[in-house]
């Protein structure tokens, strides 16, 4: 089965897109409040991702063990993948049937490189020789990945990452420069805004219409033979995030059912990707009829839910815990009170 399709990669860019601007846009908005550290960023990611894991891991288990994979034979390549250093230089592969997961240690330490990149001389009190230590440990990190499995799919996330990331500085960078030209005396002026806000809005249209083209042409130009192609996914990545630009000064209305059925979806989406594969390979087996995958398929909606309701969907709540248990949490609150008297 070919599973480099051009929809499924360009899905997965689309992915990785995302989730640069939202860790991105996540430390812009905090990082004007002067207690948001290094700290509190790690826990808030690692609530988010390891509870899930660790959970989804389980249910893996258990259905590879009833596909005859061992777990006690294969115990080194499931720690290996717990610390997410699977298919890096270190030569572990993958647990059972979680290969789809190769990306996964490339999200983890870009989000740990990233986090530290912008927050480390916080973090560290102006230290710069432990904030490029640490800096440079990541960096090793990241570099083991992409030596081991897939590597120029791993770099050309990376770079995809890294622009979605820096597109979000460059959306708050314009936003504020809106402002300041059409304020006068203290005061925005509407109209000029408006028009400044209009241009902003054809152009990124605009541009992001060009570089659909371009990444079309050259994606038919190649017959979709490569859809991991660099330059074919960074004219897609330009399109995406200029069309995203382009909404942002346009005025889309969903239907509140629609957004609350979204959100739901995406809710416990981590979860579902994570265990799905271990569920398919082991139930399938048996069928080879498109109704037992759909009650299959819908069964595992059901058992993700399920596991998300312990983890994904409790994450604010494991965030708040770890703050207690590392007493950030006391901190924080005991620094604001301070703010607000001298204030």
């Amino acid at each position: 089965m070919k599973f480099d399709n051009p929809i499924g990669v360009s899905g997965f860019n689309f992915l990785m897109l995302i989730s640069g601007l939202l860790i991105a846009h996540s430390i812009f908005k905090r990082k004007s409040d002067e207690r948001y550290d290094y700290k509190r960023y790690f826990l808030r990611r690692f609530s988010r991702i390891y509870p899930v894991l660790l959970v989804g891991f389980i249910i893996i288990i258990i259905f590879d063990r009833l596909n005859n994979y061992k777990f006690l034979e294969h115990f080194d390549t499931f720690l290996i993948n717990i610390l997410l250093l699977n298919d890096s230089a270190l030569g572990y592969s993958y647990y059972g049937s979680s290969f789809h997961l190769w990306f996964l240690p490339l999200f983890w330490y870009l989000y740990l490189f990233f986090g530290w990149l912008l927050l480390g001389l916080r973090t560290t009190k102006r230290n710069y020789f432990l904030y490029v230590i640490i800096l440079g440990f990541f960096s090793l990190i990241i570099v083991l990945i992409c030596l081991g499995t897939k590597t120029n799919k791993k770099i050309n996330y990376i770079i995809i990452w890294l622009l979605s990331a820096s597109f979000t500085l460059f959306m708050n960078k314009l936003y504020k420069k809106i402002k300041e030209n059409s304020t006068k005396n203290g005061k925005i002026e509407n109209e000029t805004a408006e028009k400044i806000k209009k241009k902003v809005k054809y152009s990124s249209f605009a541009i992001s219409a060009l570089l659909f083209i371009l990444a079309l042409s050259r994606g038919i130009y190649f017959q979709f033979e490569n859809p991991y192609e660099l330059i074919y996914n960074l004219f897609l990545a330009g399109a995406i995030l200029f069309f995203l630009l382009f909404s942002q000064y346009t005025e889309f209305i969903f239907p509140k059912k629609i957004k609350k059925l979204l959100h739901f979806l995406a809710s416990y989406s981590f979860t579902l990707f994570l265990i799905h594969l271990a569920v398919f390979s082991f139930l399938l087996k048996p069928f080879d009829r498109i109704f037992y995958f759909i009650l299959i398929y819908i069964g595992v909606n059901f058992l993700s839910i399920a596991i998300a309701y312990i983890t994904e969907f409790r994450s604010n709540k494991i965030y708040h815990f770890l703050l207690r248990i590392f007493k950030l949490e006391k901190v924080t609150n005991e620094k604001f009170k301070l703010k607000e008297k001298k204030s």
